[in-house]
């Protein structure tokens, strides 16, 4: 039986019964003798039923968008970030002194590999890491000694 719904039949006092759902609400004494009351519903009940609205979300900070490489895509800095592409550049910076030309392949905020040239990467990387510094450094007049 679905909540609040009334019974498929009501067996009044008097012996009758009532079958169609129409005239539950209808009949007063049928109510009374069932304990329901008829009311009427105000644009205030349906307010009191309704949840409340979950709050917009934040506004994404720096650190949630990522670095706009310039070359069409963004770059993640959290920590574990930051360390995988210093790595990348370590080995790439190594397979440049070695003459080894290997494309260095980095993975996007959108989780799309983009195929990159030492010396582009290179360039990408010194504003990155520019970029991901001034964001820990602390603000102006909060410096401590």
């Amino acid at each position: 039986m679905p909540y609040l719904a009334p019974p498929k039949r009501i067996r009044l006092a008097d012996g009758s019964t009532r079958t169609d759902p129409e005239q539950f609400a209808d009949d007063a004494e049928l109510l009374a003798q069932s304990g329901w009351q008829r009311s009427e519903l105000t644009e205030s009940d349906i307010v009191a039923l309704t949840p409340p609205a979950a709050p917009p979300p934040p506004e994404p900070g720096p650190l949630d968008t990522g670095y706009d490489t310039g070359l069409g895509f963004r770059l993640a800095w959290q920590p574990e970030d930051v360390a995988l592409l210093t790595g990348l550049y370590v080995l790439g910076q190594r397979a440049e002194e070695l003459g080894v030309d290997q494309p260095l392949v980095v993975t996007d905020t959108d989780g799309e590999p983009h195929s990159l040239t030492f010396s582009e990467f290179d360039a990408m990387m010194l504003g990155y890491g520019s970029a991901r510094a001034a964001l820990s450094a602390p603000p102006p007049g909060n410096v401590t000694i």
